[in-house]
């Protein structure tokens, strides 16, 4: 089947490019033709109020010359490259060009997976019912590992567009999520069975991909967004662990400024540096899927913003003595010994699942119903 895949694909984020092309791969292998859907930008419902004001450029710029200007600098360029090496070098990859493609008549869609409901977040697409079900050009739309974010049906309620999404969902032939969270929100919409599956990464096998080794040595692996993880109590206790343990800490494909060493590294090494961390300390969803992915030592520092969907994965697979929410109980977390066994029995088991809903769905016999 010719096969349109609807994502969070174009974003310079590792996470958002490993799951469009673990899905894209596991698609592949199970005999389709696969092509990436840009998002149909819809309209504004949330304000981005992120733009510098005119009259305040003067004292932005004088509030950065200070004694981090330097570290600044370094960020920026950091920055800089990463979003560079996306558009010329790691897109490509996906099969993905420059100009848009929303529209090219696929035997199917599937939407999917990363945040793709998470409709009442800041994003340059704002309200984009396509990511819905809504006006694609395809005889069969299902979704895989769909989540919601921290979006609620009361967000829905807030911004007045729940029979919006209700009336673009209807095109949905059938629904896979990744999280309660999505779970209930698309039953109580729909009252439709829904399938709960897992991020495509934990089940697509990069293991011809990951380079066999890496340049550093010892070391404790930090990922998250740039310079979010910033609290100084935490950075203190990262630092005295690492120093009693004797290792160096870095942060590959990120910026943390506080870290030894910054890496600036394509997607597959970034899997090699979780793959051979000693220790790994994140506070994203995808930092926490890799450490489960390879079995690694890890804490996942857990706070009201990423709480829902964190929590869910860690329960998911009987890890929830891996979350964090105090910076004392970091060394204590690191050294614990995590036993992977049903954690890598889940995992297939789920991947089983995931083979067996594509060949349910994803059949000539279902297509035009």
């Amino acid at each position: 089947m010719k096969i349109g895949i609807l994502s969070m694909h174009k974003v310079v984020n590792y996470g958002s490019f490993l799951q469009a092309f673990a899905l894209k791969g596991v698609l592949e292998g199970l005999g389709h033709d696969c092509f990436f859907i840009d998002i149909k930008p819809g309209r504004k419902i949330i304000e981005d109020n992120l733009a510098i004001k005119k009259g305040s450029k003067i004292a932005f710029v004088l509030k950065r010359l200070d004694r981090y200007f330097f570290k600044r600098i370094k960020h920026y360029f950091f920055v800089k490259q990463r979003a560079s090496r996306f558009y010329d070098e790691f897109f490509p990859i996906l099969g993905i060009t420059k100009e848009p493609v929303f529209d090219s008549n696929y035997d199917a869609v599937v939407i999917g997976s990363d945040e793709v409901f998470n409709c009442t977040t800041k994003s340059s697409w704002g309200f984009a019912k396509t990511l819905f079900g809504e006006g694609l050009d395809a005889d069969l739309i299902i979704t895989y590992a769909a989540s919601c974010g921290h979006t609620t049906l009361k967000d829905l309620d807030k911004y007045g567009i729940t029979e919006e999404v209700k009336k673009a969902m209807i095109n949905l032939v059938a629904m896979s999520v990744r999280d309660k969270n999505t779970k209930q929100f698309s039953q109580t919409l729909l009252g439709k069975e829904i399938y709960e599956h897992i991020d495509p990464t934990l089940i697509y096998n990069f293991d011809q991909l990951i380079p066999k080794s890496v340049t550093e040595k010892n070391y404790i692996l930090i990922y998250g967004y740039d310079g979010r993880i910033n609290d100084k109590e935490m950075i203190r206790k990262i630092k005295d662990f690492a120093r009693k343990e004797r290792k160096q800490v870095i942060c590959a494909g990120v910026y943390q400024n506080w870290c030894d060493k910054q890496i600036l590294c394509t997607p597959f090494e970034l899997l090699a540096y979780f793959k051979n961390a000693d220790y790994v300390v994140t506070d994203t969803f995808h930092g926490t899927v890799f450490s489960i992915k390879f079995n690694r030592q890890f804490a996942t520092i857990v706070r009201e913003s990423n709480k829902q969907k964190l929590t869910d994965l860690l329960e998911k697979f009987n890890l929830e003595s891996r979350a964090i929410s105090s910076p004392n109980e970091l060394s204590k977390k690191l050294v614990e010994k995590i036993s992977y066994e049903f954690t890598n029995s889940e995992i297939e088991r789920y991947r089983k699942l995931a083979n067996d809903y594509f060949e349910l769905y994803l059949n000539k016999d279902r297509v035009g119903l």
